[in-house]
């Protein structure tokens, strides 16, 4: 059931229905007229519809799927809505916020819900009006803030009384307290109010992602994400994802899924297969949309490459799982409204446990991980200066670099023979050339990793790695040619590495990183080990 069929049965369950729908019917407010989606009695019961035959090819869009399966031979989009009317939202936004008239609790109710149908029924322009209107009018107030510390700071210094201290005090941090919380508030009230919200947030971060200056938009992202964080606590549940479960999850799969895309759904049935895991955290109020979700692959031996997991047609057997040694956690991804709410940490560390107590024959949990940020650090460290003259804190054997350099012709550096072939087509294709750039290319993964910074602190750069680095884990390998695809291409020149979770190693792991920023070390990958030698040597 979608966050409005949730909103609109607050109505009929309400005792008080009537009365809130007659203040609803004096206000000038009109509801623009949005379209319902049909839900079948099946998706009411939570049944999966049969896929089977040539259907498991289809590609999944995400946008389609579920009045695909509610109705087949729909195709058709909701038609617009009416044009927005600033000046009533406006008021809209007001009533609930500031309460005016003393509006009981089941008005407010049908307040708050008549806003959340009129946000789902905006376009995407009208949409970005309605959040900056939202950041700006409704932030905090500047006038009542300085009279409060104004307030405050006298009653400090002229009253002893520890009562009257705590009232300014109170007074204060009330007036500090951005406007727009009081919507937030009113809405996780309502049924499906806290998915509505990570939505929300998701459509705040696009919006500041297309203009980072607007510091209104970035409060009220932060307000929200503590918000959520907060109400999240306590209110996950741990579920396996299988190819059982109801369709509109698995849709959801393919629409968060951010690090190697999902095609059809023959794509996620091999995903969910034999030898395969998934796992996600679902909020109480949400049943079928999972807030954080990974996939696991069970093997024998720590993976090198993510296309062997993606592609192997003839996943393995339940007699075979029993006799997996590794988890491979080869993806995590989150709803995009809760970046920044630290939710894998807490679902890696339940799922090894699930593993554990289910395949105690698993003695190795690892991760498969991308590079999402090496290719534009190294077309960053690549200037004009480094092509001339190659850094020195970086080692290259003179067999490696002669050998780069014998693939472009007229190249007198290692570093304008790298910054050559990367920014051209095709060198994938050529085994003489992959077999040069491999040694330089894991030499400057595993620096990336280890000695890159972020800032003026001591954590990792690239974000993959502080995660699972501040989780406890070590860093295990650098795989060359880890995703050949073209994502993996573009962001990481197609490495990737393994990130071990070696158990009984986690806490002190954690606590060293965090307090020192030493990463933890497994296996002997000589580039590891490499890079590890120039940190300690830089150090000195």
């Amino acid at each position: 059931m979608s966050v409005i069929c949730r909103l609109k049965s607050l109505a009929a369950l309400c005792p008080h229905s009537q009365q809130a729908a007659k203040h609803l019917a004096a206000s000038k407010i009109t509801l623009p007229q949005s379209a319902q989606l049909q839900t079948s009695a099946q998706m009411q019961k939570g049944l999966p519809p049969a896929r089977d035959g040539d259907e498991l090819s289809q590609p999944l869009e995400p946008a389609d799927v579920r009045a695909f399966w509610d109705n087949p031979q729909s195709g058709k989009r909701p038609s617009a809505t009416e044009p927005m009317d600033i000046s009533e939202l406006h008021t809209l936004l007001t009533t609930i916020i500031h309460k005016k008239a003393r509006k009981g609790a089941v008005a407010m109710e049908q307040y708050t819900q008549r806003f959340c149908e009129i946000y789902e029924s905006l376009e995407s322009s009208d949409r970005t009006k309605l959040l900056q209107m939202l950041a700006h009018k409704f932030c905090t107030p500047k006038g009542a803030a300085l009279q409060a510390a104004s307030d405050y700071i006298k009653g400090a210094t002229e009253s002893p009384d520890a009562a009257q201290s705590a009232y300014l005090a109170r007074a204060l941090r009330d007036s500090l307290t951005p406007q727009y919380t009081e919507l937030f508030d009113q809405i996780n009230r309502l049924p499906g109010g806290f998915a509505f919200l990570v939505h929300m947030r998701a459509d705040i971060l696009e919006l500041i992602r297309s203009n980072r200056s607007d510091t209104a938009m970035r409060a009220m992202s932060d307000v929200l994400m503590k918000k959520l964080e907060t109400w999240i606590i306590g209110t996950l549940d741990l579920k396996r994802i299988t190819w059982n479960s109801p369709a509109y999850t698995i849709e959801k799969l393919g629409q968060y899924e951010s690090v190697h895309a999902v095609k059809s759904w023959l794509d996620v049935k091999r995903r969910l297969g034999s030898g395969r895991r998934c796992f996600g955290f679902f909020h109480r109020s949400v049943p079928m949309e999972p807030l954080v979700f990974v996939w696991v692959a069970l093997t024998d031996s720590i993976t090198s490459n993510v296309q062997s997991i993606l592609r192997n047609r003839e996943p393995k057997t339940l007699r075979e799982e029993a006799h997996a040694k590794c988890a491979i956690f080869y993806s995590i991804n989150s709803q995009p409204g809760l970046a920044g709410v630290d939710l894998g940490n807490f679902l890696i560390k339940r799922v090894v446990g699930v593993l554990r107590a289910d395949l105690p024959n698993i003695s190795t949990f690892c991760t498969l991980s991308p590079l999402p940020r090496f290719r534009a650090w190294l077309d960053h460290w690549l200037t004009p200066e480094a092509l001339e003259t190659p850094p020195n804190d970086i080692t290259i054997s003179a067999y490696a670099q002669q050998q780069l350099i014998s693939r472009v012709s007229g190249a007198s550096t290692w570093t304008a023979a790298l910054k050559h072939i990367i920014d051209g087509h095709g060198w994938t294709s050529n085994q003489d050339t992959l077999d040069a750039m491999e040694p330089v290319v894991r030499t400057l993964g595993a620096h990336y990793l280890i000695n890159v910074k972020r800032g003026n602190s001591h954590y990792a750069y690239d974000p993959v790695a502080n995660f699972h680095l501040r989780n406890g884990a070590c860093l295990h390998r650098i795989n060359w040619r880890g995703n050949t695809s073209y994502n993996g291409l573009r962001q990481s020149l197609e490495l990737m590495c393994n990130y071990n979770y070696v158990l009984d190693r986690i806490e002190d792991n954690n606590e060293r990183y965090v307090r020192d920023g030493i990463i933890a070390v497994s296996g002997d990958d000589p580039y590891i080990v490499q890079a590890q030698a120039s940190s300690s040597s830089a150090k000195l």
